[in-house]
């Protein structure tokens, strides 16, 4: 009895051996003889390209596109991305007929400049909400899962976005001033030592070294050389704008000037200086006031004969009067 369940085995075991062995075959032969592409399924940024190659005959083949706005197809298969959306390529080859989906994306900005806090839209246009965007420097600018990019700190940053395994990038640069605002002096006529009182600033602009084009507000309160060094010319108020690739950051600039820089007066004559260009509150003080005093209307009266400094301290800067009493 085991004689012949062994016996039963061995034969069972021998059919299935047979077919395996045959139809592996078969689907060996199958393989051989299939026509296929290297690619069916193909997403491309626009301007870029891909070449289709046939597998399985030496056959030459030729290639269409069903819609040559949205990309074309050579004599030799290269397809190239013309405009986003979609389309079909297809192979005619051994009386076959191949097909080659192609999603053509583009990016609605490939380079954007901003400054910090202020945000642009990016958009990766022929693809759908399965894009995953991602920055290379959050802190720089950061993304949103719906392409926002909002600017952080000066300097550069690159925001991909992913479709259909696909890497589309835009170039940030996040561009910010060395000075935001600057307190300025004109007209003034003694040595200054302290690094923020003068009549000049120079500005620089942070985060890019593109070319930077500069101008002023009003001239006639300051103005800005190509270089970024800006000169005070009168008192007031005025923005110096920095642009670079159409985006302007700008640093505020307020000039002052001390109506009388110098002033000689007689033992008991008294003159009221003003500051010109602000509407700050001033601190007024005299150097010497055996000399002459001041009171806190900017009012000198002088005392006796010599020399002092009279001193007006306003919007985080120092102007002066010599006063020569006679």
């Amino acid at each position: 009895m085991k004689k012949r369940i062994r016996f039963f085995a061995y034969i069972l075991t021998g059919i299935a051996l047979f077919f395996a062995i045959f139809i592996t075959k078969d689907k060996i032969a199958q393989a051989a003889n299939k026509i296929y592409l290297n690619e069916t399924d193909l997403t491309l940024e626009l301007g870029h390209y891909r070449t289709l190659k046939v597998y399985g005959t030496s056959s030459k083949p030729t290639f269409k596109s069903a819609n040559n706005r949205c990309a074309t197809v050579s004599s030799n298969g290269r397809i190239t991305a013309q405009g986003w959306g979609k389309t079909t390529v297809y192979t005619y080859v051994a009386n076959k007929t191949l097909k080659t989906k192609v999603t053509v994306v583009q990016m609605n900005k490939k380079n954007v400049t901003l400054t910090p806090g202020k945000t642009s839209q990016l958009t990766l246009w022929g693809s759908n909400s399965s894009t995953t965007w991602k920055s290379s420097n959050n802190k720089v600018a950061t993304v949103s899962d719906n392409g926002l990019v909002t600017a952080v700190g000066n300097g550069t940053a690159t925001i991909t976005a992913t479709f259909n395994g696909k890497k589309i990038t835009s170039n940030i640069t996040v561009i910010g001033l060395n000075h935001e605002s600057r307190v300025l002096e004109y007209g003034g006529r003694f040595s200054i030592t302290r690094a923020n009182f003068g009549s000049k600033v120079k500005l620089k602009v942070e985060g890019t070294k593109d070319k930077v084009t500069w101008s002023s507000g009003n001239t006639k309160v300051a103005t800005v050389d190509s270089k970024g060094k800006v000169t005070a010319r009168g008192p007031g108020n005025t923005k110096i704008y920095a642009t670079v690739n159409g985006s302007s950051v700008y640093a505020d600039i307020k000039v002052l000037q001390m109506e009388s820089s110098e002033l000689e007066l007689k033992k008991g004559e008294s003159f009221k200086l003003n500051v010109l260009g602000t509407d700050s509150y001033i601190a007024w003080r005299s150097t010497k006031k055996s000399v002459a005093v001041v009171d806190d209307n900017g009012v000198v009266t002088a005392k006796s004969p010599g020399t002092a400094k009279v001193i007006a301290e306003v919007d985080g800067r120092l102007v002066r009067c010599i006063v020569t009493v006679r």
